[in-house]
């Protein structure tokens, strides 16, 4: 490998539903260079936490209590301004792209994406870069 070592990307993970968010942990503490820097499991969480933590990079569920992802990821983009936002969820992209990438999200993965998919979606987001994943790329043709 060659090039100067980077520091690791530190992920928030946001999601209501406590096995996922263990899931997301289990694949992402197996990735060398990507750290867990904490999670939320609701939307206010999600605004707290981003804000105290300023992670890197910031998964985030649309379907969450008390304050959905999408309300919350209009607080995030203010108050964690650096932070990529990477939206981990089932809902379709074709009926909700345009408004996520409006408010500052620089990628998409629907639940069920491989832990591969993950992986590079939350690198591409810590470099900036946008995955196959990424929102504006996004075809409404799908397989």
């Amino acid at each position: 490998m060659s090039g100067t070592a980077r520091p690791d990307v530190r992920v928030l993970i946001c999601d209501d539903y406590a096995p996922m968010r263990e899931l997301l942990r289990s694949i992402i503490e197996l990735q060398p260079g990507v750290v867990v820097a904490g999670e939320a499991g609701d939307g206010f969480e999600a605004i707290a936490e981003a804000s105290r933590l300023q992670p890197e990079v910031i998964l985030l569920d649309l379907a969450m209590p008390r304050k959905t992802g999408l309300e919350a990821l209009r607080e995030i983009r203010q108050t964690a301004p650096d932070s990529k936002v990477v939206i981990f969820s089932g809902f379709s992209i074709s009926a909700i792209g345009s408004e996520l990438l409006e408010l500052g999200a620089v990628s998409y993965l629907q639940k069920g994406a491989s832990s591969e998919a993950i992986i590079d979606a939350i690198e591409s987001a810590a470099l900036h870069m946008t995955p196959d994943t990424a929102l504006a790329g996004k075809s409404s043709s799908g397989d």
